[in-house]
């Protein structure tokens, strides 16, 4: 077992903590980064004056020690030496750096000319100069000296710069650069949806690219397909072969609305990608940082943004939502994008999952610089976070109150007068610094206060190096108005079972250090993969010597190297806690080009089916502006059977309101074609939100029963009643008219059984809501059959009380108790799993004798199969999974206070959950105030609202009477059926809880003889506090034949399913079986099953 056990570090901190903060005094490093405010020179006139400097870590004297450069914004920047044993020489005259200063930003160390010696390059900003503006580029000399040479290699760009990048992008064996430049705060509210603005150019905002050619750096911005305008905030930069093609891919973090690029590399030309790749991006984009943090030798992007953690800082920063502008964006091609730092996970088949939320990552406050790095050296890279911010000037009480007058006296003429008073007024924000630790599992735990980063500060640009050379990394940390902060890390100490190996490369040709290598080192059934690129973070670079922790390993079984050129190298028997240095071409791959064996995939795509689902445009907020989320986009659903007796399966798929559903009748060749059908196309206008083939009428042949649903309608409007086709056996449709009862609700499904075993199908019909008085709760149903397929309610002769069970998402019908009588299990929103036992056709409620957890839940859907070959069948729920900002649980649940509070005639939910230990509404102090105008009397301000709960919003008279729903579970659950009338909690795979689930389906997808699972879902129509769950591209797991499931990378299973996933259905034809995935306002996909053997 290489990782070392959180109890093992736990007792190691209690005795010293991991990381010491060292003095000046100590260390002799006392740069600061003071910055001096005025009339002209503030925060209102650039909007980036706190940003802060960077930090650059190298080998300047190759001594074997790393050297330390700090950046300066109004302050000379600042070269140490270092001496050992974190003594350190300020050598900044000497050197000749502070010739020239100006505002710098940006830091990188590289060796630019090639001659093997790190060159320094500094970024400018801010200066209305242009000449002061020019990028600084110092030559190292070989003597402790610098001579600045920027024009002469034609890197003296005149731009609002952020950070340099130093890496081969066409892998002709020397260094190119990218720069990224940022615009000014004119074009920060600029409007997304005039596309004109996103086409505007200018060079001194653009983002660019050079070419070296032969030492001299040609622009070829344009011609690589580098692609910026006046929108473009750059702050954060990653170089890394982000799609294992073997060529370097850029990433950039946008501030303000342009949304990050990623621009993919296709062998020397890039294409930005960013929608194609990702879900979604941090909105306030800020530093960022490219590595593999599960070890699955993907590399994995961390991006950072400014939510904080605690509720009152949250609601002191957060305007009113505007649903649909948010929306307009996306209809504009703006990607979608929330304002939290983001987790993008690697699938490995070129797109990324956004798990932020579920790693507990996402709210930091404002951040800086991401540093991912193995702190501890157990193996896993944790996560270092720079926090801070010299002056709060997006305070909403700043904003709304002292913004206006300065605005008044602008508009008067006075521009300057009540400048010093606006920034007093500021507050500053700082902050400690945050540490997580890597759980191992794509999850982190903020270790920041036991590690020792808990000092308050204004931190910007950080980064690592092992400064003593003792195998653990140490940080430098920049901070404005306040010394740098240099942390010694102790683990070497702490733990002496955690080994290490730094690795050293040595390139050949123009680019020394092998800049955009790729390192893997076997160790055991472990590997850690490593790309060599010191640009990381925040206007900062890291040394370039790789550092890896090997947990409890001895030696590494062998290190494999492939150079950016592609040419490869490996090492093997490496014994651990050592240097090593690694020559390029010195230790060649034997038999470097033999293939290696690939595994077949599980599913391949085929065309699309002739469907498109057509959601019909309804902003469910107008109606109940406080929901939590849409109810109106329940569909498609779907059905399958072999409705024309051919033994083929045929598929129905439900439309929208407005769309007609249709029938695909299947043939021979696994081709379908829809069925034309007057019955079906006559009722269009009702939304189909479930549907089921059964036999109605006892005739032998698969009948269909639609029904009806949604959010817009009126609650007793016709259109939501359901509807009974009729088969004549040969795949026509006609409506039974008269077969059903009145069912005037929406629903969410329908379930077939035979309920009183007297040899026809009866059914459950399930209610979801009540259009516009969400959360009441509406009725459901069952229905029994007379044998001829007319139907009647028998819900209070059966199951009395399940008219009002609640917010029904799903039932099913199972003999639980294997006593040939059907039972029925139902979940729902706000709802408990609820069982009932069919005791000779009455439906007894038996939830808490087979239910032994608190299970109240935002349930979806429910599937069931014998997973573990026992002969009893078991339940699979999805959820809303863990990837959101809840955090439930049954002692913090979240919750839904309702009534009419205002007297409308519609109910009023008021959605809480717990920050803190404290439950709080979700809404910002502008969303609620709206709904309720007479809170602006009781909260003027925002700093009252910002720490209120529901009791300080409401008195106890208005609360009298209202009623309050809790869900404190919201994983997607495998229920183990025990056969002894109880079901076991099992785990499942982490990837199930990275979004909501809304469709499970189980196959045999291996050949094996055991059921596996498919699941679908997301969900990109929550509130905008919320952003967009679209982290499941549909999640393979297979099943080990007890029940045990693990994933199957999205590389592997084939499958990318991104949309709103809202049903599945695995359809066979003739020795194939093809997947149907229905997806919400979109095609229906189809793959085809291959069992992993193609």
């Amino acid at each position: 077992m290489l990782l070392i056990s959180c109890t093992q570090l736990q007792h190691c901190t209690d005795k010293k903590k991991l990381f010491t903060l060292l003095s000046a005094r100590t260390t002799g490093i006392d740069f600061s980064n003071n910055l001096y405010e005025n009339s002209d020179a503030n925060v209102l006139n650039y909007a980036y004056f706190y940003n802060g400097g960077g930090v650059a870590i190298g080998d300047i004297n190759q001594d074997g020690l790393a050297d330390i450069l700090f950046t300066g914004n109004m302050v000379p920047n600042r070269l140490y030496l270092n001496k050992g044993n974190f003594k350190f020489e300020d050598v900044t005259l000497h050197s000749g750096i502070a010739q020239m200063q100006g505002w710098c930003t940006g830091a990188s160390m590289a060796d630019v000319n090639g001659d093997g010696k790190p060159d320094i390059y500094i970024c400018r900003s801010a200066d209305t100069d242009p000449v002061k503006r020019r990028n600084l580029l110092y030559i190292n000399n070989g003597d402790g000296t610098f001579t600045e040479q920027a024009v002469a290699y034609g890197l003296a760009d005149e731009g609002y710069s952020t950070q340099a990048v130093f890496f081969d992008y066409d892998r002709d064996g020397d260094l190119d650069m990218f720069l990224v430049n940022h615009s000014l705060q004119q074009y920060a509210t600029g409007d997304m949806e005039k596309t004109g603005m996103r086409n505007q150019q200018k060079p001194e905002f653009s983002n660019k690219l050079f070419r070296n050619d032969h030492g001299h750096f040609i622009n070829v911005t344009r011609e690589a397909g580098i692609t910026s305008n006046v929108l473009s905030f750059g702050l954060g930069v990653s170089v890394a072969d982000l799609n294992n093609d073997g060529w370097p891919d850029i990433y950039v973090s946008n501030d303000f609305n342009e949304p990050d690029y990623l621009f993919i590399n296709h062998e020397g030309t890039f294409r930005e990608e960013l929608s194609e790749c990702m879900d979604q991006s941090s909105l306030f984009s800020m530093g960022n940082d490219a590595a593999d943090i599960d070890n699955d030798g993907k590399t994995d992007l961390v991006t950072l943004d400014m939510l904080p953690p605690d509720n009152r800082s949250q609601k002191m920063h957060s305007g009113a939502e505007n649903f649909d502008k948010f929306q307009m964006l996306y209809s504009y091609g703006i990607s979608f994008q929330s304002s939290r730092n983001m987790l993008h996970k690697n699938n490995g088949d070129g797109t990324f999952s956004e798990i932020g939320q579920l790693a507990g990552i996402s709210n930091t406050d404002w951040s800086w610089s991401a540093l991912l790095a193995d702190f501890d050296n157990d193996g896993n890279k944790d996560l270092f976070v720079s926090n801070g911010y010299a002056r709060d000037n997006t305070n909403m009480d700043f904003i709304k109150y002292h913004m206006d007058k300065m605005m008044k006296n602008r508009r008067s003429g006075n521009t300057k007068a009540d400048i010093p008073d606006l920034i007093a007024k500021m507050p500053s924000v700082q902050l400690p610094n945050y540490l997580f630790h890597n759980n191992g599992n794509c999850t982190f735990i903020n270790r920041s206060a036991e590690w020792g980063l808990d000092l308050p500060a204004v931190s910007s640009g950080a980064a690592y190096a092992d400064l003593d050379n003792d195998g653990a990394l140490d940080l430098v940390v920049s901070n404005i108005n306040a010394e740098a902060s240099v942390y010694r890390n102790n683990s070497r100490d702490l733990l002496p079972d955690a080994h290490y190996i730094n690795i050293q490369l040595l390139g050949r040709g123009g680019n020394t250090n092998g800049i955009g290598a790729r390192v893997t080192i076997f160790c055991g059934a472990h590997q850690y993969t490593q790309e060599e690129m010191p640009v990381r973070g925040f206007q900062s670079s890291v040394d370039p010597i790789l550092h890896v922790g090997l947990g409890t390993a001895t030696q590494a079984d062998s290190i494999f190297v492939v150079w950016p050129d592609g040419q490869e190298d490996m090492v093997t028997n490496i014994p651990a806690n050592r240097k090593i240095v690694i020559r390029e071409g010195e230790h060649k791959r034997k038999n470097p080009n033999k293939p290696e064996a690939v595994e077949g995939i599980y599913f391949s795509r085929l065309s699309d089916p002739p469907f498109s689902h057509k959601e019909n445009p309804f902003n469910d907020f107008t109606v109940q502006p406080l929901l939590p989320s849409y109810l109106s986009r329940p569909g498609p659903c779907m059905a399958r059977a072999d409705v024309n007796g051919d033994g083929l399966d045929d598929i129905f798929i439900g439309g929208a309101a407005g769309q007609p559903g249709k029938i695909l009748i299947q043939d021979l060749t696994g081709a379908f074609i829809a069925s034309p059908s007057f019955s079906i196309a006559s009722d269009s206008m009702s939304e189909d939100v479930s549907a089921i083939f059964f036999d109605a009428d006892n005739d032998g042949d698969a009948d269909l029963y639609v029904a009806s649903g949604g959010y817009e309608l009126d609650k007793n409007d016709p259109l939501l009643q359901d509807r009974l086709y009729l088969n004549n056996g040969h795949g026509i449709f006609t409506k039974a008219s008269t077969n059903l009862p009145p069912l005037i609700f929406s629903k969410s499904c329908v379930r077939a059984a035979d309920i009183d075993r007297d040899g026809d199908l009866d059914l459950f019909v399930g209610g979801r809501v009540v259009p516009g008085n969400y959360p009441l709760f509406p009725p459901s149903e069952i229905l029994l059959n007379d044998g001829q397929g007319h139907f009647t309610i028998a819900t209070k002769d059966i199951v009395p009380g399940l008219d009002s069970l609640g917010m029904v998402t799903d039932g099913k019908w199972i003999d639980l108790n294997n006593d040939e009588y059907p039972d029925l299990v139902v979940a729902g929103e706000w709802m408990p799993i609820k069982i009932f036992i069919n005791e000779k056709g009455k439906l007894k409620d038996r939830s808490t004798q087979y239910i032994h957890f608190s299970s109240t839940g935002w349930w979806n859907c429910i599937a069931s199969a014998d997973f573990d070959g026992d002969g009893n069948m078991d339940l699979v729920l999805g959820n809303q999974g863990l990837n959101n900002q809840f955090t439930a649980t049954e002692q913090e649940p979240i919750t839904v206070c309702y009534k009419d509070f205002d007297g409308d005639g519609k109910v009023d939910p008021i959605v809480c959950y717990f920050i803190g230990g404290v439950s709080y509404p979700i809404y910002s102090k502008d969303d609620l105030s709206d709904q309720f105008p007479w809170l602006k009397k009781i909260f003027p301000k925002y700093n009252g609202y910002a720490s209120a709960t529901i009791h300080d919003l409401f008195s106890d008279t208005a609360l009298n009477g209202s009623v309050v729903l809790k869900a404190g579970c919201m994983q997607t659950v495998y229920l183990h059926n025990s056969g002894h009338g109880s079901f076991t909690r099992m785990p499942l795979p982490p990837e199930v809880q990275y979004a909501p689930v809304y469709a499970i389906a189980a196959e045999n997808m291996d050949a094996a003889l055991a059921p596996d699972l498919l699941i679908g879902g997301n969900n990109q129509w929550m509130r905008v506090k919320f952003g967009k769950y679209r982290a499941n591209h549909g999640t393979m797991l297979l099943n080990d034949g007890k029940g045990n499931f693990h994933y199957v990378p999205q590389w592997r299973s084939g499958l990318a399913i991104r949309g709103d996933v809202r049903s599945m259905q695995f359809v066979h034809g003739r020795g194939t079986i093809q997947l149907f995935a229905g997806i919400n306002n979109d095609s229906l996909l189809r793959y085809r099953l291959h069992h992993g053997k193609d």
